[in-house]
């Protein structure tokens, strides 16, 4: 079964860690999970509800998001140890 582990205190983001692509957003509960794609988007990205725009620049965040919702803007980030390093405060993303 899929786990979905909200990353607490984290300023004012829902961001989750995830161990594959959840069937709903925990936060909004809606069905608008898409596969996140960093750089600048086409015009007709935006308009594509299969893809979450993430744009030009990387999260603070080690890993990269992995999806998104399209509907409440949470973003979603595979466990790795390298996330779980970074939320215990053993590794600096930078």
């Amino acid at each position: 079964m899929a786990y979905c582990e909200e990353i607490k205190d984290y300023e004012d983001h829902k961001w989750y860690l995830i161990d594959r692509k959840p069937s709903k957003c925990p936060n909004c509960g809606k069905k608008t999970i898409a596969k996140a794609v960093l750089g600048y988007p086409l015009e007709e990205d935006w308009y594509n509800d299969k893809i979450f725009n993430i744009g030009c620049l990387p999260t603070p965040f080690p890993e990269q998001e992995k999806f998104g919702c399209n509907t409440c803007d949470s973003r979603f980030f595979k466990d790795t140890p390298k996330a779980r390093a970074y939320l215990n405060g053993e590794y600096d993303w930078y």
